[in-house]
C-alpha cells in the first residue's frame, strides 16, 4: 500500500487545525458564559446591597419610632401617675443646713490642694536655704562687677556667670504648716458633714422608693424610673450623690439634674463626669 507521507502530514495538520478551532470556540463560549455569570452575580450583589441598605434604613427608622414611643409612654405614665400618686420632693431640704454644705465644699477644696509630707517639707526648706545662699553669692558677684579693672576679663566672666545662674532659678514655695493644719481640720469637718448629709438624702430617697412616689422629672431623666435589677444599692448611692451635687452647686433645673458640665478641672468636674457615666449605665435597657 503506497502512502504519501506528505499527504498524511497535511491531513494530520488539518485535523489539528480543526481541533484547535473547536477548542478556541469552546474557550470563547466558556469566557462568554463566565463573563455573563460574573455580570449576573455583580448585579445580584448590587441588588442585595440596595435591599440591605433599605432594610438598615428601615430598621433605623423603626428603632427611632420605638424610642419616640418609649418617650411618649414615659410621659403618659408620668401624667397618669401625677394625677394619682404623691410626688417625691428632692429639691427642698430644710433639715440640711447651709453651714454643713459649706463644710463639705471646704473639705473638697482641702483635698484638692497639694500638701507637703514631712520629708517633702524638709527637702523644700533645704532647697530654699540653698537658693538663698546662691542668691547672696550672686548679689556679691554682681556688686563685684562694678569694681573689677578693665583687664580682668576672666574674673568678670566668672562673676557674671555666677549672677546669671541665679536668675535662671525660681525660689521654691515654702511649706505652710498653718495651711496644712487648717486643711486637716477642714477635711475632718467635711467628712463628718458629708456623712450626715448623705444619710439624710438617702433616707428620703429610700422612703420615696418604698412609698412608690413620683420622682421629679430631672431625677427620672438622669437615673431612670427605677433601680435596675440587681443594682439597687449602687443606684441609691449614685442617686444620693446626684441630689448632693445639686445642693452643693446650686443646680435648680427642673429637667437637667446636674446642669452644664464644668469647664475647669477639679473635684466638681470629676464628680460630674462620674455621675453622668454611672447614670447612663442605669438608663441603658
Amino acid at each position: 500500500m503506497n502512502i504519501d507521507p506528505l499527504k498524511a502530514l497535511e491531513d494530520k495538520t488539518e485535523r489539528l487545525k480543526r481541533e484547535l478551532k473547536s477548542l478556541e470556540t469552546r474557550l470563547d463560549n466558556t469566557q462568554s458564559e463566565a463573563a455573563q455569570t460574573h455580570l449576573t452575580h455583580t448585579n445580584q450583589l448590587k441588588d442585595n446591597t440596595r435591599k440591605l441598605t433599605k432594610t438598615n434604613d428601615r430598621v433605623t427608622e423603626l428603632a427611632e419610632s420605638v424610642h419616640r414611643l418609649e418617650r411618649l409612654l414615659v410621659a403618659l405614665n408620668r401624667k397618669v401617675r401625677a394625677s394619682e400618686t404623691q410626688k417625691a420632693d428632692f429639691d427642698n431640704w430644710p433639715e440640711i443646713d447651709q453651714p454643713d454644705l459649706a463644710k463639705i465644699l471646704k473639705g473638697q477644696e482641702a483635698y484638692a490642694r497639694r500638701t507637703f509630707t514631712p520629708q517633702e517639707a524638709k527637702d523644700t526648706r533645704k532647697a530654699i536655704a540653698e537658693y538663698d545662699k546662691q542668691a547672696a553669692q550672686a548679689i556679691d558677684a554682681a556688686e563685684a562687677l562694678t569694681h573689677l579693672p578693665p583687664a580682668a576679663e576672666a574674673l568678670w566672666r566668672k562673676h557674671y556667670k555666677q549672677w546669671r545662674a541665679i536668675t535662671q532659678l525660681n525660689r521654691p514655695d515654702p511649706p505652710d504648716d498653718d495651711t496644712h493644719a487648717k486643711d486637716t481640720v477642714a477635711k475632718s469637718a467635711g467628712n463628718e458633714a458629708i456623712k450626715h448629709t448623705r444619710y439624710r438624702i438617702r433616707t428620703r430617697i429610700e422612703d420615696a422608693v418604698a412609698r412608690d412616689l413620683l420622682f421629679p422629672a430631672w431625677f427620672e431623666n438622669m437615673l431612670g424610673p427605677a433601680a435596675p435589677p440587681g443594682k439597687a444599692d449602687d443606684w441609691l448611692y449614685t442617686a444620693t450623690d446626684v441630689v448632693l451635687y445639686r445642693l452643693l452647686h446650686g443646680v435648680t433645673s427642673p429637667a437637667d439634674a446636674l446642669g452644664p458640665a464644668p469647664l475647669e478641672e477639679g473635684h466638681r468636674k470629676t464628680l460630674h463626669d462620674r455621675l453622668t457615666s454611672e447614670c447612663a449605665d442605669y438608663r441603658r435597657p
